[in-house]
């Protein structure tokens, strides 16, 4: 009667672990992850997965080796059954993601932060798989994923060792060649740089177009450097406020056409002298209405 009890119990069991081991939902807060009754049925199966050229049947692989371990080193049969069934799930097509380690009993957030370094380790994987990982190196991708999987596992047992275990190091050697095969397109050449502005300002006396003994220095100087060189000069004749706004735009056009005059005569070509003239309306120094401001009796010159 006891023996009938016994299997009775262990026939429920069975029957309860294989409704969970069809379960497909992991990374989701799981009540139970493994289920030791159904780890001889559940790990045989896994262990049919071979090598493959795709993604799926390499993470396969890889959830088969580890569960492999889980049960034959460790005896940690539930673990083992539940890296089956996601080995499984991943042969059978569907998407199994990285463990969130919020479900794992892993101690000393603080102040080692160990958590935070699994939830940035798991962002990185994530971003390399999502960035086409599992197609461009299916076999590596895997590989990286079942590592990861298997240091949120072995934190939970012992911590220590498994930040400076093999999971850990090979799962950060993994994702480093992950990442450095990534084929980053190549920079576009910088342009060359461009030459400063040359600015050069002649100025004029109180109502006067004619230039200065100091604006005729200015303009020499500016013709010896722009006339042997492939360059545009931009000439922009100014006034000051004082008087009305249509006599100071005829005067700062005559003070800009006596600047050209002079440039074309020391031999800059004229079609290579631009001008312009604005009168009152972009003084350099603003100023009220009627005042005589000496900076904006200008000519502004400029040539790259």
């Amino acid at each position: 009667m006891q023996h009938r009890n016994f299997f009775a119990t262990a026939l429920a069991l069975l029957s309860a672990a294989a409704a969970l081991a069809g379960c497909s939902s992991f990374s989701s807060s799981p009540a139970m992850r493994g289920n030791w009754v159904v780890e001889p049925m559940n790990l045989p199966a896994a262990q049919q997965a071979k090598p493959g050229a795709t993604f799926v049947e390499s993470l396969a692989y890889e959830y088969s080796n580890l569960a492999s371990n889980l049960s034959s080193k460790d005896h940690d049969w539930a673990d083992a059954d539940y890296f089956s069934r996601k080995g499984l799930a991943a042969g059978n097509g569907s998407v199994v993601v990285p463990e969130q380690n919020s479900n794992w009993l892993i101690p000393l957030e603080v102040p080692l932060k160990t958590r935070n370094e699994l939830s940035e380790s798991r962002n990185r994987l994530v971003a390399a798989l999502d960035g086409g990982a599992r197609d461009r190196n299916p076999a590596l991708a895997a590989k990286a994923q079942a590592r990861y999987d298997c240091w949120v596992e072995r934190m939970e047992d012992d911590w220590k060792t498994a930040m400076t275990g093999p999971c850990r190091a090979e799962f950060l050697a993994a994702m480093d060649e992950l990442e450095r095969g990534v084929r980053v397109a190549p920079a576009a050449p910088a342009p060359a740089p461009v030459a400063p502005a040359r600015l050069f300002n002649v100025y004029f006396d109180f109502d006067k177009a004619t230039l200065t003994e100091d604006g005729r220095k200015i303009v020499d100087l500016v013709a010896g450097q722009a006339k042997g060189g492939n360059v545009t000069v931009t000439i922009t004749g100014k006034a000051d406020l004082s008087g009305t706004d249509a006599y100071n735009l005829g005067l700062s056009k005559r003070r800009a056409e006596a600047v050209r005059q002079a440039l074309v005569g020391d031999g800059v070509p004229a079609g290579k002298v631009e001008e312009r003239y604005v009168g009152m309306r972009e003084p350099p120094v603003p100023t009220a209405a009627g005042v005589r401001e000496p900076r904006n009796r200008v000519v502004e010159i400029s040539f790259h």
